[in-house]
């Protein structure tokens, strides 16, 4: 899954809903960061969720001296699912864009409600209501 092919989908799918009209903008960049962060948040949660230990981080008998798995993290937030083995190898289970994308995405979603709440702001103090 660490294919950057996935990442270029989620952002396509999340262009869909932004639209250029004047005055829409910023909510359309709204809808678009939240599609493509939740997609990715899902995405990478069920890496997270379905990465068993004991089939993802399988002991090397075969080497000499053997290595055993020595222990696995797991977290929700930011999305992380890594082995570690004795000898000091270390295997990321969780695709190396899904945690770039969803704090880019947040990024976008937090500075566009900024902006919004200002911008209404702005309309109020003015007195216009529309």
């Amino acid at each position: 899954m660490g294919s950057w092919i996935l990442a270029v989908l989620f952002v396509g799918f999340g262009s869909v809903f932004i639209r250029m009209q004047k005055g829409r903008r910023l909510l359309s960049l709204v809808k678009a960061s939240t599609a493509t962060g939740t997609l990715c948040y899902l995405l990478g949660w069920s890496q997270v969720f379905f990465a068993f230990p004991s089939h993802a981080c399988r002991d090397f008998f075969d080497r000499d001296p053997a290595v055993y798995l020595d222990r696995y993290e797991s977290g929700s937030f930011p999305l992380v699912a890594t082995c570690h083995w004795d000898n000091g190898e270390q295997k990321e289970l969780v695709s190396g864009w899904i945690n770039p994308l969803l704090f880019t995405c947040m990024a976008v979603l937090i500075g566009c409600l900024v902006a919004l709440a200002v911008l209404a702001y702005r309309r109020n103090r003015k007195g216009h209501t529309r």
